[in-house]
């Protein structure tokens, strides 16, 4: 729900910016303060303080507004949404917008293409993925070895930009963040191997300083690059989810304005369809609130590294540059959401 939330064990964590910046207009252009919620004080307060500004995305990759119904808020979405995005199908809206008294909606879409110059290879073997609780499945992936010749293996290896390595004991337990391809712009994509931290925001503060240190190596020319002795494996991950925030559907608002109303939120929804492949990153996420006032229904530089993305990882999508902050963030536990080999 939120970055700050503690993280379950042994399972798989998603967290896209569509659902805080439908959450921010909701609480700015319809309820005009923060958002107070019988029930669900905490999560409310954690929305309300939540960080993350659309300055972290391009203008042109998303799209958010909120408003009443009876302005005709879903005829500017439908319309700006065949505008700026006209491959995607026009926003459908659940019925009860129209049957509940006051319907207010807040409404973010999102979608990112990321490619990289030059594809991955596909890995011919099954790769096994350890989750963090012990058990193997075997995996597709892809790898930055070419099953035979191929003259932009070079060119290939030299996209790959190491951000942060960290040797441990025999190599099981390394810890490295990778940046798939330095030549994509605006955005890129991180990958990074390491320990469970939680919670996510702490986690990325963490990797962010590793990244800052590792620039300080006298050997770092040497260490970001990924060399011909250093290899790559990274399992694709393909998944599209629909969740439904139930600690939100069905509860009231507090503040005094909108208790009178027996305001409520009756729809909070986000859809996230996100895939990590050989040529880059594909990510679209749509994020609906709504609201109404009726009532609710339910060091050793010459050894071998080896970036083997075989147990959980941590991926985050983001602009380029330090002042900016993710607008993606997925903890890979298990291998749930990858495809068997």
């Amino acid at each position: 729900m939120t970055v700050d939330c503690p993280l379950p064990e042994h399972k798989n964590v998603i967290w896209c910016g569509t659902f805080q910046i439908a959450w921010d207009k909701f609480k700015d252009d319809i309820i005009g303060e923060p958002v107070q919620l019988v029930g669900a004080e905490d999560l409310a307060d954690r929305l309300n303080r939540g960080e993350f500004s659309p300055e972290n995305l391009e203008a042109e990759s998303f799209y958010a507004t909120a408003g009443l119904v009876e302005d005709g808020v879903f005829g500017q979405i439908k319309e700006e949404m065949a505008r700026r995005f006209p491959s995607e199908p026009i926003p459908v809206f659940s019925r009860l917008y129209d049957r509940l008294r006051g319907a207010s909606v807040a409404y973010c879409f999102l979608s990112v293409d990321v490619e990289y110059a030059f594809p991955l290879y596909i890995r011919e073997r099954a790769f096994d993925f350890e989750a963090s609780d012990g058990a193997r499945t075997a995996v597709t992936a892809f790898s930055s070895e070419p099953g035979g010749r191929d003259p932009n293996v070079g060119r290939l290896r030299e996209q790959v930009e190491i951000l942060h390595y960290k040797y441990a004991e025999q190599g099981r337990a390394d810890e490295f963040a990778v940046d798939l391809c330095k030549h994509t712009d605006p955005y890129q994509v991180v990958l990074v191997r390491m320990p469970r931290r939680d919670p996510l925001d702490e986690a990325l503060k963490d990797i962010e300083q590793d990244i800052s240190d590792f620039r300080q190596d006298p050997y770092y020319e040497s260490l970001c690059r990924l060399r011909s002795i250093d290899s790559l494996i990274v399992p694709d991950v393909f998944y599209k989810l629909t969740h439904h925030f139930t600690d939100l559907e069905g509860k009231k608002l507090r503040n005094p304005k909108w208790r009178a109303k027996g305001y409520f939120i009756f729809e909070a929804r986000q859809i996230i369809d996100f895939a990590l492949s050989r040529t880059g990153v594909v990510l679209k996420s749509e994020a609906i609130m709504g609201g109404a006032a009726s009532a609710a229904p339910p060091p050793g530089i010459r050894q071998p590294r080896r970036f083997y993305f075989d147990r959980p990882f941590l991926i985050y999508v983001k602009k380029r540059g330090a002042e900016f902050s993710p607008f993606f963030v997925m903890w890979v536990d298990n291998a749930e959401l990858m495809k068997a080999f």
